[in-house]
């Protein structure tokens, strides 16, 4: 049955070699051979990886952009979070914490922050997960995030 077209209700015609079926009430439907191999070829389907190859690799590189923002964005909430706690410890005592390793005390006791923020992605050997404060004077102070990936910042004291 491979050489016969059917059409519903009516009987049976056959192909003749010019690629025309003739029907049975005397009209010709163009015919285009059809190739019995199903599937792709080597060429098509190399085509296809290639292009999802490529759009893998460009959104590899946008994921890896965005995260490292991501982190410097989050680095920097940390630093604005703990100079708000350092400016209300200096109105509160008049100076600023001697050290906010673990947190934000003030010399007359209170706790301004019960943790002190970490980095998100520690880093260096051994890494350092912790933002660098220092203390110059009782009335000024530095802090940055040694690990910033895109860029540098630094909070001092107004």
């Amino acid at each position: 049955m491979k050489n016969f077209y059917k059409l519903p209700h009516r009987e049976s015609t056959v192909r003749n070699d010019s690629g025309v079926r003739s029907l049975p009430a005397g009209r010709q439907v163009a015919f285009t051979p059809r190739n019995d191999e199903y599937g792709f070829t080597f060429v098509e389907l190399l085509v296809v990886i290639t292009i999802i190859g490529v759009i893998f690799a460009a959104g590899i590189v946008s994921f890896s952009t965005i995260t490292s923002r991501s982190r410097d964005a989050r680095r920097k909430a940390d630093l604005e979070a703990i100079r708000q706690s350092l400016e209300i410890c200096r109105s509160l005592t008049g100076s600023y914490p001697a050290d906010i390793s673990s947190n934000v005390t003030c010399s007359a006791g209170v706790v301004l922050l019960s943790v002190t923020p970490t980095d998100p992605k520690p880093c260096g050997t051994p890494a350092v997960a912790s933002y660098t404060y220092s203390r110059p004077t009782t009335t000024t102070y530095t802090l940055s995030a040694p690990c910033m990936e895109n860029e540098s910042y630094q909070v001092t004291n107004p």
